[in-house]
C-alpha cells in the first residue's frame, strides 16, 4: 500500500520484478565469472605447485582489496548483503559486456577459427585481464568513507556514496 492507502499497480510490480531479475542475473554472472577465474587461476589442478609468483602477488592484492571493501563497508554501515552484492555486481557487468561482445562477434560472422587461435595464443594475457578486472571490481565496490571538512568553526561530514 502507498501513503494514500491505494494498492500498488501493475506498473510498480512489473518494474520491481524486472529489477529483481536483472540484479539476480548480474549476481549470477559475477559469481560464475569469479569462480571461473579462480578455476583458471589454479588451472584445474587445485595445487599450489602451479601457482606463479605473479598469481601469489595478485592474491595478496586481492585480499587487501577485500579487506578494504569490508572495512569501509562497516564504517559506512552497509548491510552484509550489500557488502557481498556490490563486487559481484561489478564483476557481473564485465561478464555481461563480454557476453554482449561475443554475441556481437557471432552476429557479424567473425571467423571463429581465427578467434579461437587468437584466444589460444593469448591465454595468459586474457587470464591477467580477468584478474585485473576482478581487482578493479573490488576496488570500485568499496563505498567512500565520510570525509570531514572543516568549514569555519564547525566540521561537516559528507554523505557516503552508496
Amino acid at each position: 500500500m502507498t501513503d494514500n492507502n491505494q494498492p500498488k499497480g501493475f506498473k510498480y510490480w512489473a518494474k520491481a520484478t524486472l529489477l529483481f531479475i536483472g540484479q539476480s542475473l548480474l549476481l549470477c554472472l559475477g559469481l560464475a565469472s569469479l569462480i571461473f577465474a579462480f578455476v583458471d587461476f589454479f588451472e584445474g589442478s587445485f595445487s599450489f605447485s602451479e601457482v606463479s609468483t605473479l598469481e601469489i602477488l595478485f592474491s595478496l592484492v586481492l585480499i587487501s582489496l577485500v579487506g578494504r571493501h569490508v572495512t569501509s563497508s562497516k564504517a559506512v554501515g552497509l548491510k552484509w548483503t550489500s557488502v557481498v552484492y556490490r563486487p559481484l555486481r561489478n564483476i557481473g557487468w564485465f561478464g555481461l559486456a563480454g557476453s554482449l561482445l561475443a554475441v556481437f562477434l557471432i552476429l557479424n560472422e567473425v571467423d571463429i577459427e581465427k578467434l579461437s587461435m587468437f584466444a589460444a595464443k593469448n591465454t595468459n594475457r586474457m587470464q591477467w585481464l580477468d584478474l585485473i578486472l576482478i581487482q578493479l571490481c573490488f576496488y570500485w565496490a568499496a563505498p567512500k568513507l565520510p570525509v570531514e571538512q572543516p568549514i569555519g568553526d564547525e566540521v561537516v561530514k559528507e554523505e557516503a556514496a552508496q
